[in-house]
């Protein structure tokens, strides 16, 4: 496969509302697991974003919520996230954080 056939995958970090600023590497890596959250959660879609908040995790597939009951499937998301996002130069806490992850 030429690299030229491969969709690419985009992707957009906001963490306490400053946008991160993600190399090709990282928009790939974080969307892919974004991606296979919901695949997971069996709601795979095209367009992902999770927000991580005081109020919670909220998890969106082609803009539908995807229902999380479970909380320790929450906290995996969450520590799994964070672990993600700890290495990124700039990031000291994690109050808000935004990831969207979308084809193009």
């Amino acid at each position: 496969m030429q690299k030229e056939d491969i969709t690419q995958l985009r992707t957009s970090l906001l963490v306490n509302e400053a946008v991160i600023p993600l190399n090709p590497f990282l928009q790939r890596y974080l969307g892919n697991i974004l991606r296979a959250m919901v695949h997971s959660l069996d709601c795979p879609g095209k367009k992902i974003h999770l927000q991580i908040d005081r109020e919670g995790i909220k998890l969106f597939s082609d803009d539908f919520e995807v229902p999380i009951k479970k909380e320790f499937t929450k906290l995996l998301i969450e520590s799994t996230v964070k672990g993600a996002l700890s290495p990124l130069k700039g990031i000291f806490w994690f109050e808000r954080i935004n990831i969207v992850t979308w084809e193009e």
